[in-house]
């Protein structure tokens, strides 16, 4: 999949290995992990809805969204770019990261 990112700071983070460990130090490689199998993928339905990254839609105000699990408690926040059938995982074949966070 095609990735893009919501501002230039997430992206200089997330595309530089010392940074991801210096932000994120105990779960960098959990998030490297993420971001690759993401990047490999060709579509989003390639993502698995179980873990470890389980896949899974969000509601309310992200209802375009997904989460992606990098932790038990934090999640790679990612939304659809393009054109795509938001019923069809298949289709979503570019994504921006949005933030990393625990929207619990």
């Amino acid at each position: 999949m095609e990735l893009s990112f919501s501002n230039s700071k997430l992206k200089k983070i997330l595309q530089n290995e010392r940074k991801l460990k210096q932000h994120y130090a105990n779960d960098y490689k959990n998030i490297g992990n993420r971001l690759t199998e993401l990047a490999l993928a060709d579509n989003l339905s390639c993502i698995p809805n179980v873990p470890p990254p389980r896949r899974h839609k969000l509601y309310g105000d992200r209802s375009e969204c997904w989460g992606i699990d990098y932790s038990k408690n934090d999640r790679i926040v990612i939304a659809p770019v393009g054109s795509y059938d938001i019923e069809d995982l298949s289709t979503i074949v570019e994504i921006k990261i949005l933030t990393l966070e625990d929207y619990h």
